[in-house]
C-alpha cells in the first residue's frame, strides 16, 4: 500500500484504503479497481490523494495511529456537533467524551507510538478530519508529557473541539476559496472566543478544557490572538494544541492551500520553536513523529528512487527504504531494501511525487 496523489492515479489501480464521508458512509470501498469515472468523481468530491495497492507496494501495510472505526466514529461525532451548533442547537458532549476516550484508550495501548495520519479526506471535510488529528497529536503528545489518563481526556476534549467557534463565523468566509480580506481576517480571529463561549455553557466540560479553543492560537513570543500572551501566561494544554493544530494544519489539502511534506511542516516548527511554539513540546513532538511516512516515494543522494517501508523510531531522517529505481532512474527487477541508519552515507534528498 501507498499513498498517491489522484492526478497520477490511472485506471486499472487498486484502491488499498476505503474512501468514508464524516457521516461513515463508504464513498468507495477498499480493494475496488478504479475507472476512469470512479477517478473522476473523486476529484469532483475533492479527493487530492489516495492509496493504492501495486507490486512495489504490495506487502507494505500502512496503519492508522487510531483504529479506523474509532477515526470514523470521531469524524461522524465532530460532523453532528457542527451541524447542531450552526442549526443553535446544543450539540451532544456525552459523546464527545465518549469518543475522547475510545482515542485515548487506543493511544494508550500503542507503547511506541508514531504518528502516522493516514485518514483520507475531501477539502470539504477539513474541519472534520482536522479535530480529530489534532486530538490525536495533542494526546500523543501529553501521554509523552506523564498525562494520566484523566488529564488526557481534559487536554482531548478541548483539542477535539479547539476550532468549535468556527460554527459562528460566516460560511461564505470560512469555505472562501481565496485570501481573506483584511475586515475577513478580523471576523475569523474571533473563533476562539467564540468557542470558548460555546464551551462555557457546558458545565460538564472541565475549565481547562475550555481554555484550548480560547488560547490555541496564542504564541510564545506574544504575537498571538486574541489577546497576545506570551510564554508561561498560556496553558500549556493550549501549547500542545497549538503544535498539533500547525502540523496538521500545514500537511493537509484545504480548499485555499495544498499541503506541504510532514519534513518541510516539522521543519517550519523547529524553525519557529520559542518564537511561535514552546520548544521544548516541539522536541517531545519531534520524537513521536515520523519525516518520512511509510508508503512515501523518496529519492536519494545516490540518484535512487526508493519507497519508505518502514521507519527507525530514534532515527526519524534514517527510515528502511526499498529501491524502485536505479541511479539511472531504470526500474529495478529485484527490491533491495537499505537501512539507512546502517547505511550512513546514504540519505534521503527528497520526497518524490511518484
Amino acid at each position: 500500500m501507498r499513498l498517491i496523489k489522484l492526478k497520477n492515479v490511472v485506471s486499472g489501480m487498486t484502491l488499498a484504503k476505503g474512501i468514508y464521508s464524516c457521516e461513515g458512509k463508504v464513498l468507495l470501498a477498499e480493494g475496488v479497481r478504479l475507472t476512469g469515472s470512479y477517478i473522476d468523481r473523486l476529484k469532483e468530491i475533492g479527493i487530492y490523494e489516495i492509496y493504492i495497492e501495486d507490486e512495489i507496494s504490495k506487502d507494505i501495510h500502512i496503519r492508522d495511529i487510531i483504529d479506523d472505526q474509532t477515526r470514523i466514529a470521531a469524524k461522524r461525532t465532530i460532523c453532528q456537533a457542527v451541524r447542531d451548533l450552526r442549526l443553535k442547537k446544543s450539540f451532544d458532549v456525552p459523546r464527545v467524551s465518549e469518543i475522547v476516550n475510545r482515542i485515548v484508550d487506543d493511544l494508550l495501548s500503542n507503547k511506541n507510538i508514531m504518528i502516522n495520519l493516514a485518514d483520507l479526506r475531501s477539502v470539504d471535510e477539513y474541519t472534520f478530519a482536522h479535530s480529530v488529528n489534532v486530538a490525536v497529536v495533542a494526546i500523543v503528545i501529553g501521554k509523552a508529557l506523564g498525562y494520566n489518563q484523566l488529564r488526557l481526556r481534559d487536554l482531548g476534549i478541548g483539542a477535539i473541539l479547539h476550532d468549535i467557534g468556527k460554527t459562528e463565523i460566516p460560511l461564505e468566509i470560512l469555505n472562501k476559496p481565496g485570501r481573506l480580506e483584511a475586515s475577513e481576517v478580523e471576523i475569523m480571529k474571533k473563533h476562539p472566543e467564540y468557542g470558548y463561549e460555546i464551551l462555557k455553557r457546558h458545565r460538564d466540560i472541565s475549565t481547562l478544557s475550555r481554555g484550548i479553543p480560547l488560547m490555541h492560537h496564542e504564541r510564545i513570543d506574544g504575537s498571538g490572538y486574541p489577546y497576545g500572551k506570551k510564554g508561561d501566561e498560556i496553558h500549556e494544554f493550549a501549547k500542545i494544541v497549538a503544535i498539533a493544530d500547525t502540523y496538521d494544519a500545514m500537511t493537509s489539502n484545504r480548499i485555499y492551500k495544498q499541503k506541504v511534506a510532514p519534513d518541510k511542516a516539522i521543519e517550519y516548527l523547529v524553525s519557529t520553536g520559542n518564537y511561535n511554539f514552546d520548544y521544548n513540546i516541539v522536541k517531545l513532538f519531534l520524537n513521536h513523529v515520523t519525516l518520512y511516512p511509510v508508503g512515501t516515494i523518496v529519492r536519494l543522494n545516490t540518484a535512487q528512487k526508493g519507497i519508505v517501508i518502514d521507519n527507525n523510531q530514534y532515527s526519524p531522517t534514517r527510515p528502511i527504504v526499498r529501491i524502485i529505481k536505479d541511479e539511472k532512474l531504470h526500474s529495478s527487477s529485484e527490491f533491495e531494501e537499505i537501512d539507512l541508519q546502517k547505511h550512513l552515507t546514504v540519505f534521503i534528498e527528497e520526497i518524490c511525487d511518484e
